[in-house]
């Protein structure tokens, strides 16, 4: 819960600059170390290596539910992670029993 005890004072505007600015920082080199993976692993993978992962994933999917989800995901069915709501009439009365 909350209290004035545990609360801390708002960041000022040149500490939070500061904060944002490391945080880009952090978020691009992590985002350049991915796309080297990525690319290091698609330059050492040929297709024949694809053409069996991909023999393997359809034949693990029959027994195996996150192979299965692996392969439903890839093809664009994967459901909806969050709910649509759409509007509601609500009628309400209330009785006065005075």
């Amino acid at each position: 819960m909350a209290n004035e005890q545990n609360l801390r004072e708002p960041f000022s505007p040149s500490v939070a600059r500061e904060m944002q600015k490391k945080s880009a920082e952090a978020r691009k080199r992590n985002n350049k170390e991915r796309k080297l993976i990525k690319d290091r692993i698609l330059e050492r993978m040929g297709e024949d290596d694809w053409d069996t992962m991909i023999d393997n994933l359809i034949a693990r999917a029959t027994e195996d539910t996150k192979s299965f989800e692996t392969l439903r995901d890839t093809i664009g069915e994967k459901p909806k992670d969050q709910l649509e709501v759409t509007a509601m009439d609500i009628n309400v009365v209330l009785d006065d029993e005075d």
